[in-house]
Protein backbone atom coordinates (compact mmCIF):
# COMPACT_ATOMS: atom_id res chain seq x y z
CA UNK A 1 0.00 0.00 0.00
CA UNK A 2 2.59 2.32 1.06
CA UNK A 3 4.93 1.78 -1.84
CA UNK A 4 2.31 3.80 -4.35
CA UNK A 5 2.18 7.11 -2.58
CA UNK A 6 4.29 9.62 -4.12
CA UNK A 7 6.68 10.62 -2.24
CA UNK A 8 8.30 13.96 -4.25
CA UNK A 9 5.10 15.91 -4.60
CA UNK A 10 5.20 19.11 -3.24
CA UNK A 11 3.44 22.28 -2.66
CA UNK A 12 5.13 25.73 -2.86
CA UNK A 13 4.57 28.28 0.19
CA UNK A 14 2.82 31.01 -1.47
CA UNK A 15 0.22 28.28 -2.82
CA UNK A 16 -0.03 26.40 0.60
CA UNK A 17 -1.02 29.79 2.27
CA UNK A 18 -3.80 30.21 -0.51
CA UNK A 19 -5.54 26.91 -0.05
CA UNK A 20 -5.13 26.95 3.54
CA UNK A 21 -7.46 30.31 3.29
CA UNK A 22 -9.93 28.46 2.54
CA UNK A 23 -9.42 25.27 4.15
CA UNK A 24 -9.27 26.75 7.28
CA UNK A 25 -12.64 28.31 6.88
CA UNK A 26 -14.26 24.62 6.06
CA UNK A 27 -12.28 23.08 9.32
CA UNK A 28 -13.90 25.72 11.48
CA UNK A 29 -17.56 25.29 9.68
CA UNK A 30 -17.41 21.07 9.52
CA UNK A 31 -16.22 20.89 13.13
CA UNK A 32 -19.52 23.26 14.55
CA UNK A 33 -21.68 20.94 11.65
CA UNK A 34 -20.51 18.01 13.65
CA UNK A 35 -21.06 19.86 17.18
CA UNK A 36 -24.72 20.60 15.95
CA UNK A 37 -25.56 17.13 14.52
CA UNK A 38 -24.17 15.63 17.92
CA UNK A 39 -21.72 13.48 15.63
CA UNK A 40 -18.84 12.48 17.69
CA UNK A 41 -15.26 12.08 16.30
CA UNK A 42 -12.19 10.17 16.59
CA UNK A 43 -8.90 11.05 14.39
CA UNK A 44 -6.52 8.94 14.61
CA UNK A 45 -2.85 9.94 13.28
CA UNK A 46 -0.05 7.05 13.32
CA UNK A 47 3.04 6.90 10.98
CA UNK A 48 6.69 6.72 11.08
CA UNK A 49 8.75 8.10 14.01
CA UNK A 50 9.60 12.20 12.85
CA UNK A 51 6.14 12.26 10.70
CA UNK A 52 5.40 15.74 13.06
CA UNK A 53 2.13 14.99 14.11
CA UNK A 54 2.33 17.67 16.83
CA UNK A 55 2.99 20.56 14.09
CA UNK A 56 -0.01 19.55 12.05
CA UNK A 57 -2.31 18.76 14.83
CA UNK A 58 -1.40 21.87 16.24
CA UNK A 59 -2.04 23.48 12.61
CA UNK A 60 -5.73 22.16 12.50
CA UNK A 61 -6.33 23.66 16.28
CA UNK A 62 -5.47 26.66 14.75
CA UNK A 63 -8.43 26.45 12.04
CA UNK A 64 -11.20 24.76 15.00
CA UNK A 65 -11.97 25.24 18.25
CA UNK A 66 -9.80 23.79 20.64
CA UNK A 67 -12.76 23.97 22.98
CA UNK A 68 -14.25 21.00 21.40
CA UNK A 69 -11.58 18.33 21.17
CA UNK A 70 -8.85 16.76 23.17
CA UNK A 71 -5.65 15.43 21.84
CA UNK A 72 -3.92 12.32 23.47
CA UNK A 73 -1.44 10.35 22.90
CA UNK A 74 -0.82 6.63 23.52
CA UNK A 75 2.80 6.35 24.72
CA UNK A 76 1.91 8.41 27.61
CA UNK A 77 -0.65 5.29 28.33
CA UNK A 78 1.65 2.04 28.41
CA UNK A 79 1.52 2.17 32.44
CA UNK A 80 -2.37 2.97 32.58
CA UNK A 81 -3.25 0.00 30.31
CA UNK A 82 -1.01 -2.36 32.42
CA UNK A 83 -3.52 -2.05 35.28
CA UNK A 84 -7.00 -2.91 32.37
CA UNK A 85 -7.80 -4.51 29.71
CA UNK A 86 -6.12 -2.76 26.60
CA UNK A 87 -9.07 -0.50 25.41
CA UNK A 88 -10.21 0.56 28.81
CA UNK A 89 -8.18 3.84 28.68
CA UNK A 90 -9.27 4.63 24.95
CA UNK A 91 -13.54 4.46 25.90
CA UNK A 92 -12.54 6.60 29.03
CA UNK A 93 -11.47 9.05 26.38
CA UNK A 94 -14.67 8.71 24.50
CA UNK A 95 -15.35 11.60 22.96
CA UNK A 96 -18.80 13.03 23.91
CA UNK A 97 -21.42 13.52 21.02
CA UNK A 98 -20.28 16.85 19.07
CA UNK A 99 -16.63 16.71 20.19
CA UNK A 100 -13.40 15.67 18.69
CA UNK A 101 -10.68 12.88 19.96
CA UNK A 102 -7.56 13.72 18.38
CA UNK A 103 -4.74 10.89 18.93
CA UNK A 104 -1.05 11.51 18.47
CA UNK A 105 -0.05 8.11 18.32
CA UNK A 106 -3.34 5.66 18.93
CA UNK A 107 -4.15 2.35 19.69
CA UNK A 108 -2.11 1.02 16.68
CA UNK A 109 0.96 2.23 18.22
CA UNK A 110 0.88 0.01 21.02
CA UNK A 111 0.41 -2.92 18.84
CA UNK A 112 3.10 -2.28 17.13
CA UNK A 113 5.02 -1.41 20.74
CA UNK A 114 4.36 -4.85 21.30
CA UNK A 115 4.87 -6.75 18.39
CA UNK A 116 8.26 -4.66 17.78
CA UNK A 117 9.91 -5.16 21.20
CA UNK A 118 13.08 -6.07 21.78
CA UNK A 119 12.30 -8.80 23.57
CA UNK A 120 15.50 -8.53 25.59
CA UNK A 121 13.12 -5.51 27.34
CA UNK A 122 10.16 -6.66 30.03
CA UNK A 123 7.40 -7.57 27.68
CA UNK A 124 4.97 -6.97 29.84
CA UNK A 125 5.06 -3.03 29.76
CA UNK A 126 4.08 -3.66 26.57
CA UNK A 127 -0.32 -4.20 26.19
CA UNK A 128 -1.43 -6.97 23.83
CA UNK A 129 -4.31 -6.65 21.12
CA UNK A 130 -4.90 -8.64 18.05
CA UNK A 131 -6.32 -7.23 14.67
CA UNK A 132 -9.78 -8.65 15.47
CA UNK A 133 -10.48 -6.50 18.14
CA UNK A 134 -9.66 -3.48 16.80
CA UNK A 135 -11.50 -3.50 13.76
CA UNK A 136 -14.36 -4.81 16.41
CA UNK A 137 -13.26 -1.89 18.77
CA UNK A 138 -13.77 0.71 15.66
CA UNK A 139 -17.01 -1.04 14.05
CA UNK A 140 -18.48 -1.18 17.89
CA UNK A 141 -17.92 3.06 16.96
CA UNK A 142 -18.92 3.92 13.39
CA UNK A 143 -21.90 1.27 13.75
CA UNK A 144 -23.23 3.58 17.00
CA UNK A 145 -22.49 7.03 14.69
CA UNK A 146 -18.79 7.85 15.59
CA UNK A 147 -16.98 9.45 12.95
CA UNK A 148 -13.07 7.45 12.68
CA UNK A 149 -10.67 8.86 10.74
CA UNK A 150 -7.11 7.18 10.53
CA UNK A 151 -4.76 8.96 8.87
CA UNK A 152 -0.84 6.99 8.39
CA UNK A 153 2.01 9.59 7.61
CA UNK A 154 4.63 7.85 5.07
CA UNK A 155 7.96 8.79 5.11
CA UNK A 156 11.08 8.29 3.22
CA UNK A 157 13.80 6.94 5.15
CA UNK A 158 15.99 9.77 4.21
CA UNK A 159 13.39 12.19 5.13
CA UNK A 160 13.11 10.75 8.53
CA UNK A 161 16.26 10.97 9.33
CA UNK A 162 16.77 14.79 8.40
CA UNK A 163 13.08 15.12 10.82
CA UNK A 164 14.59 13.16 13.64
CA UNK A 165 17.84 15.18 13.50
CA UNK A 166 15.98 18.50 13.24
CA UNK A 167 14.23 17.86 15.89
CA UNK A 168 17.29 16.76 18.37
CA UNK A 169 18.93 19.87 17.24
CA UNK A 170 16.19 22.10 18.04
CA UNK A 171 14.57 20.41 21.00
CA UNK A 172 17.69 19.49 22.35
CA UNK A 173 18.60 16.28 24.10
CA UNK A 174 15.89 15.80 26.27
CA UNK A 175 13.88 15.31 22.92
CA UNK A 176 13.28 11.65 23.10
CA UNK A 177 12.79 11.58 26.67
CA UNK A 178 10.06 13.39 26.29
CA UNK A 179 8.90 11.10 23.20
CA UNK A 180 9.70 7.84 24.31
CA UNK A 181 8.41 6.18 20.92
CA UNK A 182 9.53 3.51 19.17
CA UNK A 183 12.27 4.30 16.91
CA UNK A 184 12.43 2.95 13.57
CA UNK A 185 15.23 4.91 12.11
CA UNK A 186 17.98 2.57 12.33
CA UNK A 187 16.13 -0.13 10.79
CA UNK A 188 13.40 1.24 8.20
CA UNK A 189 13.03 -2.14 6.31
CA UNK A 190 12.11 -3.73 9.54
CA UNK A 191 9.09 -1.56 9.88
CA UNK A 192 8.32 -1.15 6.81
CA UNK A 193 6.74 -4.57 6.03
CA UNK A 194 4.99 -4.60 9.64
CA UNK A 195 3.41 -1.02 8.85
CA UNK A 196 2.16 -2.55 5.64
CA UNK A 197 0.33 -5.60 7.75
CA UNK A 198 -1.38 -3.68 9.79
CA UNK A 199 -2.44 -1.47 7.18
CA UNK A 200 -3.98 -3.78 5.76
CA UNK A 201 -5.36 -5.91 8.06
CA UNK A 202 -7.54 -3.09 9.37
CA UNK A 203 -8.15 -0.86 6.30
CA UNK A 204 -11.95 -1.47 6.57
CA UNK A 205 -15.08 0.20 4.68
CA UNK A 206 -16.47 1.44 7.92
CA UNK A 207 -12.76 3.09 9.23
CA UNK A 208 -10.53 3.10 5.97
CA UNK A 209 -6.52 4.02 6.19
CA UNK A 210 -6.07 7.79 4.65
CA UNK A 211 -2.30 7.66 3.72
CA UNK A 212 -0.74 10.18 3.44
CA UNK A 213 2.97 11.07 1.18
CA UNK A 214 4.71 12.99 4.10
CA UNK A 215 8.06 14.22 3.00
CA UNK A 216 6.62 17.31 1.95
CA UNK A 217 4.31 18.73 5.07
CA UNK A 218 3.02 21.69 3.21
CA UNK A 219 1.86 18.94 1.06
CA UNK A 220 0.63 16.20 3.87
CA UNK A 221 -1.51 19.02 5.52
CA UNK A 222 -3.48 20.00 2.72
CA UNK A 223 -4.28 16.25 1.94
CA UNK A 224 -5.03 15.33 5.67
CA UNK A 225 -7.26 18.53 6.01
CA UNK A 226 -9.06 18.46 3.34
CA UNK A 227 -9.89 14.76 3.49
CA UNK A 228 -11.07 16.01 7.06
CA UNK A 229 -13.70 18.48 5.72
CA UNK A 230 -14.81 15.91 3.33
CA UNK A 231 -15.07 13.70 5.54
CA UNK A 232 -17.32 15.61 8.29
CA UNK A 233 -19.20 17.08 5.23
CA UNK A 234 -20.33 13.50 4.30
CA UNK A 235 -20.76 11.93 7.84
CA UNK A 236 -23.15 15.31 8.88
CA UNK A 237 -24.97 15.55 5.75
CA UNK A 238 -25.66 11.79 5.16
CA UNK A 239 -26.26 10.72 8.94
CA UNK A 240 -25.22 6.77 9.10
CA UNK A 241 -28.05 4.63 9.78
CA UNK A 242 -27.23 1.09 11.12
CA UNK A 243 -27.24 -1.80 8.49
CA UNK A 244 -29.93 -3.81 9.28
CA UNK A 245 -29.23 -7.28 10.52
CA UNK A 246 -30.32 -10.12 8.10
CA UNK A 247 -29.92 -13.32 10.57
CA UNK A 248 -33.33 -15.33 10.20
CA UNK A 249 -35.06 -15.05 13.32
CA UNK A 250 -34.47 -18.06 15.63
CA UNK A 251 -36.29 -19.62 18.63
CA UNK A 252 -34.42 -20.08 22.30
CA UNK A 253 -35.66 -21.82 25.28
CA UNK A 254 -34.04 -21.85 28.19
CA UNK A 255 -36.36 -21.17 31.41
CA UNK A 256 -38.65 -23.23 30.78
CA UNK A 257 -36.27 -26.16 32.04
CA UNK A 258 -35.48 -24.61 35.27
CA UNK A 259 -37.13 -25.24 37.93
CA UNK A 260 -37.60 -22.61 40.03
CA UNK A 261 -38.58 -24.19 43.21
CA UNK A 262 -35.56 -25.70 44.40
CA UNK A 263 -35.81 -25.80 48.32
CA UNK A 264 -33.57 -25.33 51.29
CA UNK A 265 -34.46 -25.27 54.96
CA UNK A 266 -33.56 -22.28 56.74
CA UNK A 267 -31.38 -24.46 59.33
CA UNK A 268 -29.33 -25.64 56.70
CA UNK A 269 -29.50 -21.95 55.00
CA UNK A 270 -27.56 -20.58 58.36
CA UNK A 271 -24.97 -23.41 58.51
CA UNK A 272 -23.67 -23.26 54.96
CA UNK A 273 -23.74 -19.27 54.63
CA UNK A 274 -21.37 -18.98 57.71
CA UNK A 275 -19.09 -21.60 56.03
CA UNK A 276 -19.62 -20.14 52.80
CA UNK A 277 -19.01 -16.39 53.69
CA UNK A 278 -15.79 -17.52 55.52
CA UNK A 279 -14.11 -19.12 52.95
CA UNK A 280 -15.17 -16.17 50.68
CA UNK A 281 -13.26 -13.88 53.28
CA UNK A 282 -10.40 -16.12 52.77
CA UNK A 283 -10.90 -15.99 49.00
CA UNK A 284 -10.89 -12.70 48.46
CA UNK A 285 -7.55 -11.71 49.92
CA UNK A 286 -5.78 -14.29 47.95
CA UNK A 287 -7.57 -13.03 44.77
CA UNK A 288 -6.14 -9.31 45.86
CA UNK A 289 -2.44 -11.09 46.57
CA UNK A 290 -2.40 -12.61 43.02
CA UNK A 291 -3.85 -9.67 41.74
CA UNK A 292 -6.66 -10.75 39.70
CA UNK A 293 -9.66 -8.70 38.95
CA UNK A 294 -13.30 -9.60 39.21
CA UNK A 295 -16.39 -8.67 37.63
CA UNK A 296 -19.85 -10.07 38.76
CA UNK A 297 -22.75 -9.09 36.94
CA UNK A 298 -26.32 -9.96 38.25
CA UNK A 299 -29.86 -10.06 36.28
CA UNK A 300 -32.97 -11.14 37.17
CA UNK A 301 -36.60 -10.71 37.00
CA UNK A 302 -38.30 -7.63 39.19
CA UNK A 303 -38.44 -8.95 42.67
CA UNK A 304 -36.13 -12.19 41.95
CA UNK A 305 -33.71 -11.12 44.99
CA UNK A 306 -31.08 -9.44 43.45
CA UNK A 307 -30.72 -6.78 46.29
CA UNK A 308 -30.59 -10.06 48.91
CA UNK A 309 -27.85 -12.02 46.74
CA UNK A 310 -25.48 -8.97 46.60
CA UNK A 311 -25.59 -8.06 50.28
CA UNK A 312 -24.96 -11.96 51.70
CA UNK A 313 -21.90 -11.59 49.06
CA UNK A 314 -20.55 -8.24 50.15
CA UNK A 315 -21.21 -9.23 53.50
CA UNK A 316 -17.97 -11.48 53.81
CA UNK A 317 -16.09 -9.03 51.56
CA UNK A 318 -13.54 -6.07 52.62
CA UNK A 319 -15.27 -2.63 51.85
CA UNK A 320 -11.68 -1.49 50.42
CA UNK A 321 -11.43 -4.09 47.78
CA UNK A 322 -15.37 -3.91 46.67
CA UNK A 323 -17.51 -1.35 44.47
CA UNK A 324 -21.28 -2.00 43.76
CA UNK A 325 -22.35 -0.26 40.90
CA UNK A 326 -26.02 -0.04 40.94
CA UNK A 327 -27.26 0.38 36.93
CA UNK A 328 -30.46 2.01 36.29
CA UNK A 329 -31.54 3.54 32.77
CA UNK A 330 -28.45 5.85 31.16
CA UNK A 331 -28.17 9.45 32.68
CA UNK A 332 -27.64 12.51 31.18
CA UNK A 333 -24.15 11.95 31.17
CA UNK A 334 -24.00 8.69 29.41
CA UNK A 335 -26.27 9.23 26.58
CA UNK A 336 -23.26 11.29 25.23
CA UNK A 337 -21.71 7.97 24.68
CA UNK A 338 -21.51 4.39 23.46
CA UNK A 339 -23.79 2.44 25.47
CA UNK A 340 -20.79 0.35 26.88
CA UNK A 341 -18.84 3.48 27.87
CA UNK A 342 -20.30 3.28 31.23
CA UNK A 343 -19.06 -0.36 32.16
CA UNK A 344 -15.38 -0.14 30.76
CA UNK A 345 -15.47 3.06 33.06
CA UNK A 346 -16.16 0.97 35.94
CA UNK A 347 -14.02 -1.96 35.13
CA UNK A 348 -12.14 -3.35 38.32
CA UNK A 349 -8.79 -2.57 39.17
CA UNK A 350 -6.12 -5.50 40.11
CA UNK A 351 -7.13 -7.80 42.83
CA UNK A 352 -10.53 -5.77 43.47
CA UNK A 353 -14.31 -6.65 42.54
CA UNK A 354 -16.77 -4.88 40.72
CA UNK A 355 -20.45 -5.56 41.09
CA UNK A 356 -23.13 -4.75 38.77
CA UNK A 357 -26.65 -4.90 39.92
CA UNK A 358 -28.16 -5.06 36.59
CA UNK A 359 -25.71 -4.50 33.83
CA UNK A 360 -24.77 -4.27 30.19
CA UNK A 361 -26.97 -6.76 29.07
CA UNK A 362 -29.80 -3.74 29.36
CA UNK A 363 -29.47 -3.50 25.75
CA UNK A 364 -30.52 -6.88 24.45
CA UNK A 365 -33.67 -6.87 27.26
CA UNK A 366 -35.38 -3.46 28.23
CA UNK A 367 -33.98 -1.75 25.82
CA UNK A 368 -34.81 -4.13 23.16
CA UNK A 369 -38.15 -4.40 24.67
CA UNK A 370 -38.91 -1.01 25.16
CA UNK A 371 -37.97 0.11 21.89
CA UNK A 372 -35.10 2.48 23.28
CA UNK A 373 -32.53 0.15 21.31
CA UNK A 374 -33.29 0.20 17.47
CA UNK A 375 -33.33 -3.21 15.84
CA UNK A 376 -29.79 -3.41 14.31
CA UNK A 377 -28.84 -1.54 17.55
CA UNK A 378 -29.60 -4.78 20.09
CA UNK A 379 -29.42 -7.18 17.24
CA UNK A 380 -26.03 -6.47 16.69
CA UNK A 381 -25.00 -5.94 20.58
CA UNK A 382 -25.00 -9.96 20.72
CA UNK A 383 -21.25 -9.82 19.28
CA UNK A 384 -20.28 -6.81 20.68
CA UNK A 385 -21.31 -7.87 24.25
CA UNK A 386 -19.15 -11.38 23.26
CA UNK A 387 -15.65 -9.36 22.62
CA UNK A 388 -16.19 -6.95 25.27
CA UNK A 389 -16.12 -9.90 27.92
CA UNK A 390 -13.77 -11.80 25.81
CA UNK A 391 -11.56 -8.74 25.79
CA UNK A 392 -12.00 -8.70 29.60
CA UNK A 393 -11.28 -12.43 29.98
CA UNK A 394 -8.18 -12.21 27.91
CA UNK A 395 -6.49 -8.82 30.49
CA UNK A 396 -7.18 -11.64 33.35
CA UNK A 397 -10.65 -10.36 34.67
CA UNK A 398 -12.80 -13.30 36.46
CA UNK A 399 -16.17 -13.20 34.90
CA UNK A 400 -19.56 -14.54 36.76
CA UNK A 401 -22.76 -13.43 35.36
CA UNK A 402 -26.11 -14.48 37.23
CA UNK A 403 -29.97 -15.04 35.90
CA UNK A 404 -32.06 -15.08 38.97
CA UNK A 405 -34.99 -16.91 37.54
CA UNK A 406 -38.74 -16.70 39.60
CA UNK A 407 -41.52 -18.16 38.59
CA UNK A 408 -44.49 -15.61 37.15
CA UNK A 409 -46.86 -16.11 40.45
CA UNK A 410 -44.12 -15.79 42.94
CA UNK A 411 -43.33 -12.66 41.23
CA UNK A 412 -46.79 -11.88 41.93
CA UNK A 413 -46.61 -12.82 45.17
CA UNK A 414 -43.03 -10.45 46.27
CA UNK A 415 -44.86 -7.68 44.52
CA UNK A 416 -47.96 -8.23 46.90
CA UNK A 417 -46.10 -8.24 50.11
CA UNK A 418 -43.93 -5.35 49.20
CA UNK A 419 -47.13 -3.01 48.51
CA UNK A 420 -48.38 -4.45 51.57
CA UNK A 421 -45.85 -3.43 53.45
CA UNK A 422 -45.06 -0.15 54.39
CA UNK A 423 -41.30 -0.38 54.99
CA UNK A 424 -40.89 -2.60 51.27
CA UNK A 425 -43.30 -0.55 49.38
CA UNK A 426 -40.32 1.47 48.01
CA UNK A 427 -39.21 -1.65 46.68
CA UNK A 428 -42.01 -1.13 44.33
CA UNK A 429 -42.82 1.03 41.32
CA UNK A 430 -45.87 1.63 38.72
CA UNK A 431 -42.63 0.04 35.95
CA UNK A 432 -42.34 -2.99 38.09
CA UNK A 433 -45.83 -3.63 37.22
CA UNK A 434 -45.61 -2.32 33.65
CA UNK A 435 -42.80 -4.47 32.98
CA UNK A 436 -44.78 -7.31 34.43
CA UNK A 437 -47.20 -6.95 31.65
CA UNK A 438 -44.52 -7.69 28.96
CA UNK A 439 -43.68 -11.01 30.67
CA UNK A 440 -43.47 -13.24 27.43
CA UNK A 441 -41.60 -10.49 25.47
CA UNK A 442 -39.29 -10.26 28.73
CA UNK A 443 -38.95 -13.85 28.70
CA UNK A 444 -38.41 -14.35 24.77
CA UNK A 445 -35.57 -12.04 25.04
CA UNK A 446 -33.69 -13.39 28.02
CA UNK A 447 -33.62 -16.70 26.29
CA UNK A 448 -32.07 -15.28 23.34
CA UNK A 449 -29.64 -14.00 25.71
CA UNK A 450 -28.39 -16.44 28.04
CA UNK A 451 -27.71 -18.74 24.52
CA UNK A 452 -26.14 -16.27 22.43
CA UNK A 453 -23.80 -14.54 25.33
CA UNK A 454 -22.67 -17.91 26.92
CA UNK A 455 -19.45 -18.38 26.18
CA UNK A 456 -16.36 -20.56 28.29
CA UNK A 457 -14.81 -16.88 29.15
CA UNK A 458 -18.15 -15.46 30.65
CA UNK A 459 -20.48 -18.50 31.42
CA UNK A 460 -24.10 -17.82 32.74
CA UNK A 461 -25.46 -19.43 35.76
CA UNK A 462 -28.94 -19.78 36.21
CA UNK A 463 -29.87 -19.59 39.52
CA UNK A 464 -33.33 -20.94 40.69
CA UNK A 465 -34.67 -18.01 42.53
CA UNK A 466 -38.59 -18.89 44.47
CA UNK A 467 -36.37 -19.98 47.20
CA UNK A 468 -34.43 -16.89 48.38
CA UNK A 469 -31.99 -18.91 50.45
CA UNK A 470 -31.25 -21.30 47.38
CA UNK A 471 -30.73 -18.36 45.68
CA UNK A 472 -27.70 -16.75 48.10
CA UNK A 473 -26.13 -19.87 48.83
CA UNK A 474 -25.80 -20.87 44.77
CA UNK A 475 -24.66 -17.22 44.06
CA UNK A 476 -22.43 -17.49 46.94
CA UNK A 477 -20.76 -21.22 46.01
CA UNK A 478 -20.48 -20.17 42.39
CA UNK A 479 -18.32 -17.21 43.08
CA UNK A 480 -15.93 -19.13 45.45
CA UNK A 481 -15.78 -21.74 42.55
CA UNK A 482 -14.73 -18.95 40.25
CA UNK A 483 -12.19 -17.66 42.26
CA UNK A 484 -10.80 -21.34 43.70
CA UNK A 485 -10.13 -21.82 39.72
CA UNK A 486 -8.55 -18.43 38.77
CA UNK A 487 -6.18 -18.79 41.64
CA UNK A 488 -5.32 -22.81 40.42
CA UNK A 489 -4.78 -21.36 36.75
CA UNK A 490 -2.49 -18.09 38.16
CA UNK A 491 -0.04 -20.96 39.89
CA UNK A 492 -0.14 -23.03 36.32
Amino acid sequence: MLEKLDLSKKVSKEDYNKQMDVLGERLGKAQRMARDAKRPIIIVFEGWRGARRSALINEMMQQMDARGFNVYSSVRLRGVLQEQPFFSAFWKRLPALGHIAVYHRSWYYLKNANEMADKAEDDSKYPVVSFEHINNFEKMLTDDNYLVLKFFLHLSPEQQKKNIAKNAKTLGKAWRDLNPAIDESEDYNKFLPHYEKMLEATDTVNAPWHLIADDDPRSARLEVFTKIADAIEKAVQMPVEPAADKRTAATYDVLSTIDANKELTKEEYKEKLDKYQKKLTQLQIEMFKAQIPVVIGFEGWDAAGKGGAIRRLTAALDPLGFHVHPIAAPNVVEKQFHYQWRFWTRLPQPGTIAIFDRTWYGRVMVERIEGFAKPQEWQRAYDEIKDMEAQWSEHGIAIAKFWLQIDKDEQLRRFNDRQNDPNKQWKITDEDWRNRDKWDAYEAAVNEMLVRTDTSYAPWTVVEGNNKYYVRLKVLKTVIDLFERKLAEKQQ
